[in-house]
């Protein structure tokens, strides 16, 4: 009976140290220098939750979607772009996998800020790219309020666009950031 004991106190010794490991792979930003350098490097909590999310793609759709640039000057366009250069795997339940959003925001945001605005995006609508909040009409991936929608998507010069196409709420997402209020759009960081 003791053997049986030992494995059990084994497991979840296990399980407790994998679930650490986890969450420090996705600790909180830091500014030291130190973190920075650690950050462009994969670690082995996020090579690991990406090898797990590659069931997820296997199972993704893809979904045609229009571009927008973003210019180093922080102007941003729409473009038609040919399908297979602006495609989007979008699993069956209209939900975006992480790789999928973590790949929309390192393209609209600086790499200090993808961690957060990954954490952000999961926190607001747990990757749901057609979440609607019914108490102030926020809508898609990042949830952006109606009346900021209006007022970046006009500064952005974008003609009727749809907030529930994740990669244009993304970039809407990021000029709201960089050009606007900043993180404090949200209160849920």
């Amino acid at each position: 009976m003791s053997f049986h004991r030992f494995v059990y106190l084994c497991g979840w010794t296990a399980v407790i140290l994998l679930t650490i490991a986890g969450f420090a792979a996705f600790n909180a930003d830091t500014t030291t220098e130190a973190s920075v350098a650690a950050q462009s490097t994969p670690t082995w909590g996020g090579t690991a939750g990406a090898v797990s999310a590659q069931g997820w793609l296997a199972m993704a759709g893809s979904r045609s979607t229009a571009a927008v640039v973003v210019t180093e000057e922080g102007s941003t366009t729409l473009s038609a772009a040919p399908p297979s250069s602006s495609t989007t795997a979008l699993l069956d339940t209209g939900w975006l996998d992480s790789l999928a959003v973590r790949g929309l925001v390192e393209t609209y945001f600086g790499s200090g800020d993808v961690n957060r605005a990954v954490r952000l995006a999961w926190c607001v609508s747990r990757f749901d790219v057609d979440a609607i909040n019914p108490s102030t009409g926020a809508a898609g991936l990042f949830q952006v309020d109606p009346v900021m929608w209006e007022v970046a998507t006009g500064e952005m010069g974008l003609n009727s666009p749809d907030p529930f196409d994740p990669e244009t709420n993304v970039a809407v997402a990021a000029h709201i950031i960089y050009q606007g209020d900043g993180w404090a759009a949200w209160d849920c960081l």
